[in-house]
């Protein structure tokens, strides 16, 4: 039988579930903010996981994707606990941004930092992101072994499912967060030293060095709520779960599984339309079209071909997979 879990005034039984609201801040007529807080205690022992979706507002499929996988958990069958923030920012969500747009109206002592993801593990008394990323913390510090944190591209980019690892040399807990990476079974792992997903401040790089190894899983994109990326990302917290051995079966593996060091940018010169001639996840050698520029007369004004040869590697081979 497993403990009694207490988290943010709670106190949850073995085999049970209970909701809640986090206080996060008063608005300027006394209105509350809160993150809405769930917390699921297996019958039976075993480690505890945290799983985040949406800090950033336009990302809606993460928190689809939480509340199909946990709804195929039996409570009695489940070795460990759950601690589960579907949206841990609500200002971003109701203003279905990435960032809540009224942060850019205030003063410049408000604006900055803005992004809540980036500033962990926070602060206590600073601006509404600093205040976000540290009542976040405190939660995942209370989760003693695993953290998963989801997200999907802003409007107008998409993402294969993607497992991001935090970087290499910050720890033993970052070598737990590349097994954990390799049981998702998304088919995708970037294990990169450099870029914004490794960068200090960010959610799963400052878990991961405070020794709660984590990951950032990406998945589809912003703006909308995609089935087939909520059933695929329902499908990878699953495995996971498998993994951890909180839920029973085997975590089921995809058929190739790509790593990657690092993301290649490419960007238009030209103004017009972009028409895309690849699909997402189709591998590319270098000088295939990947895309064509027109004008708004429909004259095609820029092509841009993939500039370099990449060697796709599977995950045994991990240590040797790079780019040329």
């Amino acid at each position: 039988m497993s403990d009694v879990i207490a988290c943010e005034g709670l106190s949850v039984q073995p085999g049970s579930m209970q909701r809640t609201r986090v206080e996060l801040m008063q608005l300027a007529d006394g209105a509350t903010v809160s993150i809405p807080l769930m917390v699921m205690n297996g019958a039976k022992p075993g480690p505890r996981l945290y799983l985040g979706a949406a800090i950033h507002g336009d990302e809606v499929n993460g928190i689809a994707l939480l509340s199909r996988a946990l709804k195929q958990i039996d409570l009695q069958q489940l070795s460990g606990s759950i601690v589960c923030v579907p949206v841990q920012h609500p200002l971003a969500l109701y203003s279905d941004h990435r960032l809540p747009l009224a942060q850019f109206l205030k003063s410049p002592l408000d604006q900055a930092p803005a992004d809540a993801w980036t500033c962990f593990p926070g602060q206590e008394d600073g601006n509404l992101a600093q205040v976000v990323a540290a009542t976040l913390f405190r939660l995942i510090r209370q989760c003693d072994f695993f953290v998963l944190d989801i997200h999907t591209p802003t409007r107008g980019g998409r993402y294969v499912p993607i497992a991001i690892l935090p970087p290499p040399g910050i720890g033993p807990a970052s070598r737990v967060a590349e097994d954990m990476g390799r049981a998702l079974g998304t088919g995708w792992i970037m294990r990169g030293d450099r870029g914004m997903y490794v960068s200090d401040g960010i959610l799963c790089v400052e878990a991961t060095r405070a020794g709660v190894p984590a990951l950032t899983f990406e998945i589809g994109e912003g703006g909308r709520l995609e089935e087939d990326s909520v059933a695929t990302g329902a499908g990878c917290v699953l495995n996971l779960l498998r993994h951890l051995k909180m839920i029973e079966g085997a975590v089921q593996a995809p058929a190739t599984t790509h790593v990657m060091r690092d993301f290649l940018g490419l960007r238009a010169r030209r103004g017009g339309l972009l028409i895309t001639e690849v699909k997402l996840g189709q591998a590319v050698k270098q000088g295939d079209l990947l895309c064509r520029v027109v004008d708004i007369f429909g004259d095609e004004v820029e092509i841009i071909v993939a500039p370099r040869r990449w060697s796709l590697c599977s995950s045994d081979d991990i240590e040797h997979c790079h780019h040329r």
